[in-house]
């Protein structure tokens, strides 16, 4: 999961150009993803069994090792995940910052095509579900392999941005009850997940007149770039991200709210 998102997989942040162009369009709002203008297919996952006996995964340079008996294992943003196995074409997992539970996923197994379901908890009660297919590009049997994402589907996530002068950002997101607190200084900030904050940090930088660069680090060692993009008229965010250790871009469409 490349954010808690989708994922899973990462976090994302915007911000105003500067304090003159308060009459030109802001990043600042509440924005929706729109699933059906994005590009968010083509990542690939690999699941293997590891020397030790346990189950390794690895997408796009997030990995943690697991095994299937329900106990929690650490993940490389500071989050725990755990999966029990149903069955053997069944799955079932729990994702945790600061011992809350953010999201679960059920996880099938038909032939060579993987469906991942994903439920993230919100803060207010009740749940946002999202479905994702893999193929298998190799590997086996059953789970184990190489896959290719080829399909998302469900309900849209949102994104809030609040402005703090001329170059504070807070930003909030609020299915996977994370945020981050940050500058346009090229530093790195903390990400806070549930409460508690993460082995995740962000860096911000502009990039041109009407986009920012963010830097997201795992444990200090950058993980993706994204760039986003405002356009003309302030109704649409585009996201051009694209994780550093293999060359799997996406392009995520937001819409103001």
């Amino acid at each position: 999961m490349r954010r808690l998102c989708v994922g899973v997989v990462s976090v994302l942040a915007l911000t105003c150009l500067s304090g003159r162009a308060a009459a030109q369009p802001s990043f600042a709002g509440t924005w929706k993803l729109n699933l059906v203008k994005s590009q968010l297919t083509g990542q690939t996952l690999s699941l293997e069994k590891a020397a030790s006996g346990l189950l390794h995964f690895d997408t796009q340079g997030f990995a943690y090792d697991f095994d299937l008996s329900g106990k929690e294992f650490p993940a490389p943003d500071g989050s725990t995940v755990s999966f029990r196995e149903v069955n053997p074409t069944t799955w079932e997992g729990t994702i945790k910052m600061n011992g809350k539970v953010i999201a679960t996923y059920g996880l099938s197994l038909k032939g060579d095509t993987l469906s991942a379901v994903m439920k993230a908890t919100k803060p207010e009660g009740g749940s946002m579900e999202q479905t994702a297919l893999w193929s298998r590009v190799s590997g086996g049997p059953g789970f184990l392999g190489k896959w290719k994402s080829k399909e998302v589907k469900g309900a849209p996530t949102t994104l809030e941005i609040a402005l703090e002068g001329a170059n504070g950002i807070t930003v909030t997101y609020p299915e996977f009850q994370v945020a981050c607190k940050a500058s346009f200084d090229g530093k790195d900030y903390p990400v806070n997940g549930a409460g508690a904050n993460l082995k995740q940090t962000l860096a911000f930088e502009k990039s041109g007149a009407n986009a920012i660069k963010m830097t997201t680090k795992l444990n200090g060692k950058p993980f993706y770039v994204d760039v986003f993009t405002l356009s003309a008229d302030g109704k649409t965010l585009i996201d051009e991200g694209n994780p550093v250790a293999v060359k799997e871009p996406i392009k995520a469409v937001y819409e103001r709210q």
